[in-house]
């Protein structure tokens, strides 16, 4: 897993470790090597290569000048545009920069001068302390930047970018390669954000303590470590029971969907509890799922045949395409509210809760997952507010705490929170599963994943493999 952290704490990390006597141009010398290293990288070559580094005031764009020096010395062309002048410099990028000219080199503050010249550009202009939409001279350098064909690298984050939340503002920078310094940032993972990072490097400067990370993200080679196969001589019942409550009249594909989902991910015996008539319709589609007829209007016979299926189970997943009529929000209330075998929570099984997140946080099991899109997580929480999602991985963690429930907030980048503050984002994700369905198969996969161990940490692991058979089948 990669380690995420706030920019406000990779910034703790730099003071730390220069207040221990490690000097502040040392580790900017050190992030300028890691720069100059990855243009030439980008690049693919060195000698002769024409570079404009658009550098801003502060520390990054002390970074950028320092790498000119590593770049020439390599037998590139570098040129120094300094965007906002040379007054306000911060204290080290005033070195950087008497270093640069003592060496002769070329330094412009017109952005158009240098790009219309550049095989590449660097982005040095804004750093992590930057919010909010880029201001004069910057926004305009950047729409420059933005209109030019040349390669751009990043210097830490693209300028424009919120590297805590994700947030992007108009007119951010579009980077190829984005080389963050020191520690992985939480916002660089997260959409938007990550439409602007291209290829996102990490440059150590030596920085990293023991700091707790707030996130992380989970990498392909993780996948197998939380769902790892099972022993050769496990069983039907070895690998899980699981019921799933789905389906509906005209909402049939939701259940076969979400049994297929159970089947694939390794669950050894799934069983559907469905409508009489999506069950005409699920049992063809999926002959090795078992199922069972639940009456739709009534919810106490409905709840009785779901309660003595889950008596042998070992999870339950309730809502895709269960329809959101009294009965079957009564019946995804009982479910919840009694049963006590893990469970998972979709779509119709949210909005069984709209408004209502105090009586989901009453669950009798103890382990609860709940998967919403954007539309349901406001609706759960009382607040139809959009302004919530761009900021949601500030509160969710708080949210799964609170519900006492692991969280699986859908949409790019999915943000999986659980109760016990452990928080990932998944970098698996593609446009490909912005499709009817996939939540469907997605809510399959998790049940069984639940039936065979509950740690969260398999939860996320899940929406990862997720992703990348979406990518597979895409």
């Amino acid at each position: 897993m990669i380690p995420l952290f706030t920019p406000a704490q990779v910034r703790e990390m730099d003071r730390r470790v220069i207040a221990s006597g490690t000097g502040s141009l040392d580790l900017m010398e050190r992030a300028a090597g890691h720069l100059a290293r990855a243009v030439l990288q980008a690049a693919g070559r060195a000698y002769g290569l024409r570079v404009a580094l658009l550098c801003g005031k502060g520390n990054n764009g002390g970074d950028g000048i320092a790498a000119a020096r590593h770049l020439r010395v390599a037998g590139a062309w570098p040129v120094v545009c300094l965007a906002g002048g040379t007054a306000d410099l911060s204290d080290d990028a005033v070195v950087q920069l008497a270093r640069w000219r003592a060496l002769g080199g070329r330094v412009r503050t017109a952005a158009s001068d240098v790009l219309d010249r550049a095989d590449i550009a660097v982005d040095c202009l804004l750093g992590t302390g930057a919010t909010g939409a880029p201001r004069l001279p910057y926004d305009a350098v950047i729409d420059a930047l933005n209109a030019s064909d040349v390669r751009v690298v990043a210097c830490d984050l693209p300028s424009g970018v919120n590297a805590d939340t994700g947030e992007v503002a108009a007119g951010a920078v579009r980077a190829d390669v984005t080389l963050t310094l020191g520690a992985h940032k939480r916002g660089l993972a997260l959409w938007p954000a990550r439409a602007h990072v291209g290829e996102l490097r990490l440059g150590d400067i030596g920085i990293r303590g023991d700091e707790q990370a707030v996130a992380y993200t989970i990498e392909p080679a993780d996948v197998p470590r939380l769902l790892p196969e099972p022993a050769n001589d496990s069983d039907k019942r070895g690998l899980g029971a699981v019921v799933i409550v789905a389906g509906s009249s005209d909402m049939s594909g939701a259940a076969a969907l979400c049994a297929r989902g159970a089947l694939a991910a390794g669950a050894g015996l799934v069983t559907v509890a469905t409508s009489p008539l999506a069950r005409r319709l699920v049992a063809p589609n999926v002959p090795e799922a078992m199922s069972l007829e639940v009456p739709g209007d009534d919810p106490d016979a409905a709840f009785e045949r779901v309660a003595a299926a889950c008596e042998r189970a070992d999870a339950l997943a309730i809502g895709p395409g269960l329809g959101h009529e009294p009965p079957q929000t009564e019946l995804v209330r009982r479910c919840v509210g009694q049963l006590d075998l893990p469970t998972i929570v979709d779509a119709d099984g949210i909005n069984a809760f709209r408004h209502d997140a105090k009586t989901l946080a009453d669950h009798a099991a103890d382990t609860l997952v709940i998967t919403p899109h954007r539309s349901e997580l406001s609706r759960l929480l009382a607040d139809e507010d959009a302004d919530m999602w761009p900021r949601r991985i500030e509160w969710l963690g708080d949210q799964a705490r609170a519900l006492r429930t692991t969280v699986v907030a859908k949409g790019p980048g999915t943000v999986i929170a659980a109760p016990d503050g452990r928080v990932w984002i998944d970098a698996m994700g593609t446009v490909a599963l912005a499709t009817g369905g996939t939540g469907d198969v997605l809510t399959g996969m998790t049940v069984a994943a639940l039936a065979a161990g509950t740690d969260p940490a398999r939860v996320a692991a899940t929406v990862a493999l997720h992703g990348l058979a979406g990518q597979a089948a895409a």
